[in-house]
Parts: C-alpha cells; structure tokens; sequence
C-alpha cells in the first residue's frame, strides 16, 4: 500500500537542517498533489522584555510595532526561502507564530490538516544537547501526526 501524504508541515529557523528538511518535503510533494505549509516560530528579542533601570520598561506601543516589523520580516524571509527553495508547481503557503517553538508547531499540526511533519534538527549531543534542548526531540514525543526528521 503506498502512502500518499497531502499537506506537509514544514517548520523552520532558517538554519541549514530546516532548509535540508524543506528540500526533502519538496522530493515528498513532488510525488503527488501535496502542499507544503512552510512555518516559522518567533519571539520578541530577550532584550525587548527586561526592565532597564536606566531607561525605564519599553513602552507596551514599541513593544507592538517590534513585533510588527519581526514578523514583517520574518514573513519576507520565509517568502525568500520559498522562492529559493520551492520550484513552480508545487502548492505552499506560510504561516508565522509567536511563542516557543516546540508549543507553537504543536498547536499548528493540532489545529492544521496536516499529516505529516518534516523537520531538520542540529543534532546537537551531550552537554550542548542539554542546555540548549531540542525543539525537533520535543515535537517528536508529542506529535499527533507523523514525523520525518532530517538533518
């Protein structure tokens, strides 16, 4: 029996393993009418969130208009790597969020027709491994739909 995958959830960071598992959904896509849903999870910069004694908290408007300009340019750059990335005929489409990123591609596959995920990890081991975490190892434990994880 062959599978046959329709929507691929693709999430990315830009790093190099998100871009290897972008080329790999596109192998997948390109064996059937698939779409590809590129994702990028972000956050306001650590910086943008503490109390500077200094110069007071950053008024909640600057607050909303950085969010604005992050995600304008996170949408730009999902478009870029589209059209690097993603040749003519294959169906895409983008998402962004704001959140922790293992929480938020989560909530996208619960919410989304999704079935199946494809993902890059770093593969970071040992102590990097344990201070940094793994996005990719989170989603894998919790995902209620297939995962293909690629580096």
């Amino acid at each position: 029996m062959e599978t046959v995958f329709r929507h691929l959830l693709v999430p990315t960071d830009f790093s190099d393993p998100g871009t290897a598992a972008l080329r790999l959904a596109v192998r997948l896509a390109r064996q059937g009418e698939t779409r590809i849903t590129l994702l990028h999870v972000g956050s306001l910069p650590q910086a943008a969130t503490f109390d500077f004694p200094t110069y007071g908290v950053p008024m909640p408007e600057t607050l909303v208009q950085l969010q604005r300009e992050l995600m304008a340019e996170r949408g730009k750059a999902l478009d870029r790597l589209a059209r690097e990335e993603i040749p003519e005929g294959v169906k895409w489409d983008q998402k962004l969020a704001e959140g922790y990123p293992p929480e938020e591609i989560l909530n996208a596959v619960r919410m989304g027709s999704y079935d199946l995920l494809v993902m890059g990890t770093h593969g970071h081991t040992g102590i990097k491994h344990a201070l940094l975490g793994s996005v990719t190892e989170r989603v894998l434990r919790q995902s209620p739909v297939p995962v293909l994880v690629t580096r």
